[in-house]
Parts: structure tokens; C-alpha cells; sequence
């Protein structure tokens, strides 16, 4: 009995011995053979995330220097690196030895169907990396997208916020955004300011057309006051319709708008120049 479970541990250690000798073996041949192709693609690998986090660094430190913004920056960047460094993993298995077409061919697989599943998702990536880098509007701009109009709060890779004059907070799709007309209310320094005034048909047009140039010269919102034009633009059915634009500051615009409205129609009680609006006259018969 004794032997017998001699004779078993004995032949147990034997074959671990074997085993650890068949492996020692193999690790040997495999070392003697692609041992130096590992090291020399363990070397490509460290060389080539060293030279990729010398790109990121030169990228970020070049694309600073513009007015591009930082979100922008950022996406841009870890976009670079993560390719650098899917380039660099595919060269240094190369190196060691491995078949990379496969490799490839499965990378490429991945990308179209991650691609295709997220294409809605990488169309607003696209978008917003336009939208920050050409710059169509900027946070604080009032701007209309879409038929929605309001001040831009937030600029990101995936959306644009817009909080409107109800604040309320938009939340539009950059793809929405670069797909349609966009209106920047905001870019230049002075804006058009149109009002259109009715008067009535008793009311001797050149004094009203003085009147409302004398408002206009005199209001301190109007800018370019050269630049002022007034015109009879339409005989409507109970009215003479005036036309009236100046240039305000962009800043200044809703306020300007209700000052102008105020001194119009304050010159016109002045001189008595009567605003019509729309009356209803019934005429009462006899049986």
C-alpha cells in the first residue's frame, strides 16, 4: 500500500517535471525564434505612445493659438491620439510577428457597423465640430435656428442650448442646426431696427414724415443717423402705412424698439396725427 502510493507521488512529480520541461522547452524555442521580434516590437510600441503624446502636445499647444474653442480643442485631440495609438498597436504587432490584415479587417468591421449605429450620434459630432470650428454664432449670440429663436448658453460636440425671451431652455441637435437656415441676429455690431407706423388718411403726410424724422434724429438709441429712411410704403384699406428703419445697437435692440414706439406715438398725440385701426361701421335700415 505504502508503495503503491510512493510509486503514484513519484510518477505525479514526474510528470510536473515533464510538463514544466516541455514548457521551459517550448518558451526557449519560442524565445529563440520570435523572442527577438517581441522585444523589437515592445521597443516600436514604447517609441511610437511616446512620439503619439509628443502629437497630442504639439496639436493642443498649435490649436491654442486659434480662436477655436476648447471643446473643440479637446474632441480634436483625444481624437488624434486614439488613432495615433490604434496605428502604432497594428505596426508593433506586425513587427512581432502577428498577421495584421485580419486585425485590420476586423478594425475596419467594428468601425462600419459602431458607425452605422451610431450615425445620428456622429452626424451632431460632425456638426458641432464644424459649429466650433467655423463659428456660425457663439455663446451669447441671439440667434434663430429651426424657427426657434434665443440667446446660445451652450456650444457642445452633440448639442446647442438656446434660452429663449419665455426662458425656456432649447435643446436642439447640432445636425438639426447645420441642416437648416441660421440667423445670427448677433454678429454685427449694429442692427436694422423696421417699424412700420399707420396714420390716417386726413393726416398731411410731409409734417408726419418730418415729425418722424425729427423723433427718429433725436433719439439716442439711433445710430448713423444719416443712414435713417422713411417711406409711404402701402395705401392699405383704413390706413397710410409709413416705413420707417434706423440702425441700433445690437445690444440695445428690444429696448431701443419700445423707446422709438413710445416717442412716435407720444409726437403724434403732441400734434394730434391719429393711428387708425381697423372699425366696423353698421348701418341701421328701416322696414
Amino acid at each position: 500500500m505504502v508503495i503503491e502510493a510512493a510509486n503514484a507521488v513519484g510518477q505525479t512529480v514526474t510528470d510536473q517535471v515533464s510538463l514544466t520541461e516541455k514548457f521551459l522547452n517550448n518558451f526557449r524555442t519560442f524565445a529563440e525564434t520570435r523572442g527577438i521580434d517581441i522585444a523589437e516590437a515592445i521597443i516600436v510600441f514604447i517609441i511610437g505612445y511616446i512620439i503619439c503624446r509628443e502629437i497630442k502636445k504639439w496639436v493642443k499647444h498649435l490649436l491654442g493659438k486659434s480662436n477655436i474653442d476648447p471643446t473643440a480643442i479637446g474632441f480634436i485631440t483625444e481624437m488624434i491620439y486614439f488613432i495615433s495609438l490604434v496605428i502604432v498597436l497594428v505596426i508593433s504587432l506586425g513587427v512581432a510577428g502577428l498577421s495584421t490584415s485580419s486585425l485590420v479587417a476586423a478594425l475596419g468591421g467594428m468601425g462600419i457597423a459602431i458607425g452605422l449605429a451610431l450615425q445620428d450620434n456622429f452626424s451632431n459630432v460632425a456638426s458641432g465640430i464644424f459649429i466650433l470650428l467655423f463659428r456660425p454664432f457663439n455663446v451669447g449670440d441671439y440667434i434663430s435656428a429651426v424657427n426657434i429663436e434665443g440667446t446660445v448658453v451652450e456650444i457642445s460636440i452633440m448639442y446647442t442650448r438656446l434660452q429663449t425671451l419665455g426662458n425656456q431652455m432649447i435643446v436642439i441637435p447640432n445636425k438639426t442646426i447645420t441642416g437648416n437656415i441660421i440667423k445670427n441676429y448677433s454678429h454685427f455690431n449694429l442692427r436694422n431696427l423696421e417699424l412700420t407706423v399707420d396714420v390716417s388718411y386726413d393726416t398731411p403726410l410731409p409734417q408726419c414724415l418730418e415729425l418722424l424724422k425729427k423723433v427718429l434724429a433725436e433719439n439716442p438709441y439711433v445710430q448713423n443717423k444719416e443712414n435713417v429712411t422713411l417711406h409711404i410704403s402701402e395705401m392699405a384699406d383704413y390706413s397710410i402705412r409709413i416705413y420707417t428703419r434706423c440702425e441700433v445697437n445690437t445690444s440695445e435692440y428690444f429696448a431701443a424698439r419700445t423707446d422709438i414706439f413710445i416717442k412716435i406715438k407720444e409726437a403724434f398725440d403732441r400734434v394730434g396725427i391719429e393711428m387708425p385701426y381697423p372699425q366696423v361701421v353698421v348701418h341701421h335700415t328701416k322696414e
